[in-house]
């Protein structure tokens, strides 16, 4: 065929040489979105990552399969998820020990087998059981004295202990009612005295650090008072798992009630 022939038209070749073009810039164009698109997981991950790490709120929780392990020979808590360890820390324990009071007994140990996380919450509040004023009255030789509502109690002083609704307060000479401090012991002539269950004054600010998971029948995974915080890695508790707040505080962040606890 002559030369001639097989040359196609500068139309025809125009038109191809700008697809070419069209087709490069598109694919360019693409490959630009994946990168930005890619940068951008990357960037939202490290920062989800960072703000979990310093804000709990922010952290995700694990799967109900994830279960909380707790040692009472090691004083270790450790949360596992199949084959992978996604969380340990040391954490103080129940004392193990047996105290009466009056003919009460209790027995102050973090109980082994197998339970569930039934609730969690923040800035939890601590009501002292009985035991806690009985322990009170026995280290210091006094008598415990249980107050009811409408209670009125007259001190050596002339002053009287009174329950006014949901308070105690102390009414001095004058007829002045002041309502003592959540969190203080109340102890006059050699008493203490143990506030309704109800009274604001039985309930204690601070004791249980940031955070509280529950195990139910009063045991708890919780925090630590900032006069304790030397206690984690010891037998010292009344049976809660006791742990530095910053690890109770990532902790809280990764389970959810109806998480398996198993303490051996």
């Amino acid at each position: 065929m002559p030369r001639s022939a097989r040359r196609q038209p500068r139309g025809d070749r125009s038109v191809r040489q700008l697809c070419a073009s069209l087709w490069g810039a598109a694919a360019l164009a693409a490959l630009a979105l994946l990168t930005a698109a890619s940068s951008a997981a990357a960037f939202q991950s490290t920062a989800m990552s960072h703000a979990a790490r310093t804000d709990p709120s922010h952290a995700t929780a694990t799967s109900r399969a994830a279960t909380i392990y707790i040692s009472t020979r090691d004083r270790m808590l450790w949360l596992v998820d199949g084959r992978d360890t996604l969380f340990a820390a040391p954490i103080a324990i129940g004392m193990g020990t047996d105290f009466e009071y009056n003919g009460r007994k209790y027995h102050f140990a973090t109980p082994t087998g197998e339970r569930r996380v039934i609730g969690k919450s923040p800035d939890p509040i601590w009501t002292p059981p009985d035991w806690h004023y009985y322990e009170k009255a026995a280290r210091k030789g006094i008598d415990a004295v249980h107050l009811k509502e409408g209670s009125k109690f007259q001190l050596s002083d002339g002053s009287f202990l009174i329950v006014r609704d949901d308070d105690v307060g102390r009414i001095n000479q004058f007829g002045y009612f002041a309502p003592f401090t959540p969190g203080n012991e109340i102890i006059f002539d050699g008493k203490i005295f143990i506030p309704p269950i109800t009274a604001a004054q039985r309930r204690v600010p601070d004791a249980l650090g940031p955070y509280k998971l529950d195990m139910g029948d009063g045991y708890l995974i919780h925090g630590t008072h900032v006069y304790n915080k030397e206690s984690i890695g010891q037998a010292v508790s009344h049976g809660c798992v006791r742990m530095r707040n910053e690890d109770v505080t990532r902790l809280y962040a990764m389970v959810d009630p109806g998480t398996r606890v198993v303490i051996f």
